[in-house]
């Protein structure tokens, strides 16, 4: 959609967006006080810098970095019920949107993948600082390219929905712009998807098997790696079980889009799409629930304010 923006109303009625502002709003205010005590918490306690924290780390700053970038102008055009920045603008929210949610997902099939090796190979793969950084700049370089491809014309960003947030082109049937959602589907949906479920499928059967052994044998220092392995594996199963659930409406909407029939009704391809900025939150609140140290940190900091 390549017309004057501020000439486009929104179809939806303008008290749907407003509810749709305040949701957003909260999750603004929740995200940026989850992500930053992550991100402070994993900064400032030395014994959470493991490889597991580094890339939850990395994890928490984009989303931070999502969460003031990107929720601040979707609030806005949805209070205003109409998009406010131009073109520009929307090229910049759709921009941010899939960098952060490629890098992410290419980071959590990362670590599902090193975690499966880890444990397959009893504990003896070591991985340190330095893979795990060049690791999520893979990530990030992979996510950044698929996010800028629309800039430079292979399909393009656009006014999805009730045209107050902005996506790739979903609609427009031509091969230029259905060649790009086929393939970033299969590429940042569907493989990632894919290596996650095996992994951590496997994972679980392992674990489970590891633990009849060490009782057996009563190897007391595998032990107690493997006790830490389950509850790290279960923390990363609970934070990808909440970023697939963010975002599959948003992906089966706009694949029923390509290839079914694009005449979705504007708020049913809006809600998915403000459903899927919940992932924002979700990483940082999830590990928080599942990782019993940070919870008693945030516990003990809590008493002293």
């Amino acid at each position: 959609m390549k017309n004057n923006f501020e000439s486009i109303s929104s179809p939806v009625e303008c008290y749907k967006l407003k509810f749709i502002s305040v949701y957003l709003f909260l999750l603004f205010i929740t995200s940026a006080f989850c992500n930053l005590l992550l991100l402070v918490i994993i900064y400032k306690y030395k014994r959470f810098r493991n490889t597991l924290n580094i890339y939850m780390f990395f994890l928490t700053l984009f989303n931070l970095i999502g969460t003031f970038v990107e929720l601040p102008a979707t609030i806005a055009t949805n209070f205003a019920c109409r998009w406010l920045f131009q073109e520009i603008g929307c090229m910049i929210s759709g921009f941010m949107m899939y960098l952060i949610g490629c890098t992410s997902i290419y980071i959590m099939a990362l670590v599902s993948l090193e975690r499966y090796c880890l444990i397959y190979n009893s504990f003896k793969t070591k991985i340190d600082v330095h893979q795990v950084v060049f690791s999520v700049l893979l990530c990030f370089i992979l996510g950044f390219i698929w996010a800028i491809l629309p800039i430079f014309g292979w399909s393009h960003y656009s006014l999805e929905g009730a045209y107050t947030s902005c996506s790739v082109e979903w609609n427009e049937k031509s091969f230029n712009v259905v060649s790009y959602n086929i393939t970033i589907f299969i590429t940042v949906f569907i493989i990632p998807i894919a290596v996650i479920s095996f992994t951590n499928l496997k994972l679980i059967f392992m674990i489970q098997k590891l633990n009849l052994i060490y009782q057996k044998f009563d190897y007391v220092y595998q032990r107690k790696k493997y006790i830490g392995e389950r509850k790290a594996t279960f923390s990363m199963i609970l934070i990808i079980a909440g970023f697939v659930v963010s975002w599959t409406p948003y992906a089966m909407v706009s694949m029923y889009r390509v290839f079914v029939d694009q005449n979705v009704s504007p708020m049913a391809g809006t809600i998915p799409a403000m459903f899927a900025k919940s992932t924002l939150l979700w990483t940082s609140l999830l590990y928080i629930y599942s990782n019993r140290k940070i919870r008693a940190i945030i516990k003990k900091l809590m008493l002293n304010v």
